[in-house]
């Protein structure tokens, strides 16, 4: 990867996806190629399979080499998975200085300060990101380098994972003959695609449904202070329409794309609103009412909103986002999905596309792309500032994550959902 050229790597469970970025003088991304491969041994966004987790590495970078001639070594990773947690810390310094300026020196104390705390020897610092400034009892600086005080504090967002997940991840990559220039949180980094800098500064909580997890990451005031990933995404949809419908687990994320809805009471009647599938054992096509597909797709949605929803809650900022909720991702793209979530949510709720980039732009013009894309945008306007893996694993030995709270119980979906494919199946007899 030459100087002047970003590469972002999505390792998801659906799908690998390298974007190749061109960042110009100002700091602008120009994206010159996009390669992507079906994601293999990844679970819910962790590796299962090192071989095979590489190889589709390898296909999504050789499609762009070859697409771009560039000679790619190094990445900006993505990283998500359930064993995200993270939590805020504060650190807090004098300044001793004679004319009691405050320099970078003490900044750095004071994130020094904010990192002591105790970590487990399984998990690891991701991310360290400042959230706001106090200088004597003055809140709300974004940079207080340059200004008088006796007393510096800084709030921290502090992001881990597990140590294993992070390596095995990293392992993957480097079977692919690539090197990683730093692992970023997904939903950080979809965040720098999607989100207007407004929303960011008012408050806004984004959403990004992938194929196994959905990631959640709140921002107040234009920085992240809250982040978590609920294990649910797009391919447990089409897990319900593979089982309910009997068919093929590709099948049935066609008729999701083409078909599915998330609202019950926009799909017309039966006899008039329906469409054609192949069954498991049928050479034949079917016709389907669209009806059947929407009373798979809502409760599973519904229950994924709920989720997100309670994520939220959890976090303490339900009353601080006046911008709503952005959502992004695949799963994002089922028909009703954002009447559904302002539904659940009770906040105001938009698809969110890649943005602040030029060059392939047809090509991105989809939450598909966002999170790739923000990986690439994360490390044309971080490369400075990201830490390598190599520090963070040795700021983790004096450093502690957030406790990971069990998610909220399923209720009562199975079972509804159990009692619909029987009825289903007793009427197609």
């Amino acid at each position: 990867m030459t100087k002047d050229c970003i590469v972002g790597l999505d390792i998801g469970t659906t799908k690998v996806c390298a974007i190749v970025g061109e960042v110009d003088r100002d700091g602008a991304l120009r994206i010159v190629g996009v390669g992507h491969s079906p994601s293999k041994g990844i679970r819910k966004g962790v590796v299962v399979d090192i071989d095979e987790s590489a190889n589709a590495i390898i296909d999504a970078v050789g499609k762009v080499r070859r697409s771009t001639e560039y000679e790619i070594n190094t990445v900006v990773a993505g990283i998500t998975g359930e064993h995200i947690a993270s939590l805020n810390s504060k650190g807090v310094v004098a300044i001793t200085g004679s004319n009691h300026e405050i320099t970078e020196d003490d900044v750095a104390r004071a994130q020094d300060k904010a990192r002591v705390i105790v970590l487990p020897p399984d998990r690891e610092i991701i991310h360290f990101l400042p959230r706001s400034y106090t200088v004597d009892g003055q809140s709300g600086i974004r940079n207080p380098v340059g200004m008088s005080g006796l007393r510096l504090e800084v709030e921290m967002h502090i992001v881990t994972g597990a140590v294993t997940f992070i390596e095995n991840v990293v392992r993957s990559v480097h079977k692919a003959g690539l090197t990683i220039d730093a692992t970023v949180l997904e939903p950080i980094a979809t965040g720098e695609a999607v989100l207007l800098p407004a929303e960011r500064d008012m408050g806004v909580a984004l959403a990004d449904i992938g194929g196994g997890t959905t990631d959640v990451a709140i921002f107040v005031d234009g920085d992240v202070v809250y982040s978590s990933v609920i294990p649910v995404g797009g391919t447990h949809v089409t897990r319900d329409i593979s089982i309910g419908l009997r068919c093929d687990p590709e099948e049935a994320e066609r008729v999701k794309v083409l078909y599915g809805t998330c609202l019950v009471e926009t799909v017309g009647s039966p006899q008039s609103d329906h469409f054609e599938m192949c069954c498991l054992g049928e050479t034949a096509g079917r016709q389907i009412p669209r009806r059947i597909l929407a009373e798979i797709v809502y409760p599973r949605m519904e229950e994924l909103y709920e989720m997100v929803s309670a994520e939220i809650d959890k976090s303490g900022y339900h009353n601080l986002l006046p911008a709503g909720i952005v959502l992004s991702g695949g799963g994002s793209q089922i028909a009703g999905g954002t009447q559904l979530c302002q539904r659940v949510t009770g906040l105001p709720t938009r698809i969110g596309m890649p943005r602040d980039v030029s060059g392939l732009t047809e090509v991105l013009r989809s939450p598909v792309y966002a999170t790739g894309v923000g990986l690439a945008l994360y490390g044309a306007r971080h490369s400075r500032v990201i830490p390598s893996r190599e520090q963070s694993s040795e700021a983790s030995a004096i450093s502690v994550p957030a406790p990971i709270t069990p998610l909220p119980p399923l209720g009562n979906f199975m079972k509804s959902l159990q009692q619909f494919f029987a009825r289903f199946t007793g009427g197609s007899k």
